[in-house]
């Protein structure tokens, strides 16, 4: 299988997790929850549900949170690390190669965009292995914002990335069934 098609079949299988974690009642409630009364900055609470999820996932073999990579000076950065929020390795899938999410999330759905991708620069500075040796399988920016049209998100986020010179062939967004919130991921 070739890169194109590895990240394909990462990205597939990862809009399915997110599928599965979102359709959830318990999540589906906390998120209507947060909602009605106005919580912001819940981005950490979604990182520890999400790998609560992970944790019991039969097709997940280990997770981890924080996952530092060293950064490449040569591409305009002064960090030494960034520290990648989520990242997993499918079970029967090499023991080094970790799909990797940066999560956000946002009440202004076009901040959340733009956070997603500055995300998304900030991890193309990196390393492509992480301290501990483990190398990046497919990285995926995440973001969860109010529901707006999907063409309207898409458009946006595709206007941003040619502005910023980003490329992504793959985007999907769905909304979360019995909540203001719909998901995005690139």
């Amino acid at each position: 299988m070739n890169q194109r098609d590895t990240t394909e079949a990462d990205f597939d299988f990862t809009v399915d997790i997110l599928s599965a974690f979102f359709a959830q009642g318990r999540i589906r409630r906390s998120l209507a929850t947060i909602a009605d009364v106005e919580v912001t900055g819940w981005e950490k609470w979604w990182q520890v549900e999400l790998a609560m999820f992970l944790c019991d996932h039969d097709q997940i073999s280990e997770w981890d949170i924080e996952e530092e990579f060293l950064t490449d000076r040569r591409r305009g950065t002064t960090k030494d690390f960034v520290a990648a929020d989520i990242s997993f390795r499918r079970r029967k899938y090499a023991a080094d190669r970790l799909i990797i999410l940066e999560l956000k999330q946002d009440n202004d759905w076009k901040r959340c965009v733009a956070n997603m991708l500055s995300d998304a620069e900030k991890m193309h500075t990196t390393q492509s292995r992480s301290l501990f040796g483990a190398v990046v399988r497919s990285f995926f920016v995440v973001g969860v914002y109010p529901s707006v049209g999907k063409a309207e998100i898409h458009d946006h986020i595709e206007k941003l990335a040619e502005a910023r010179e980003i490329e992504w062939d793959l985007m999907e967004t769905r909304f979360i069934k019995d909540t203001p919130f719909s998901f995005t991921i690139l």
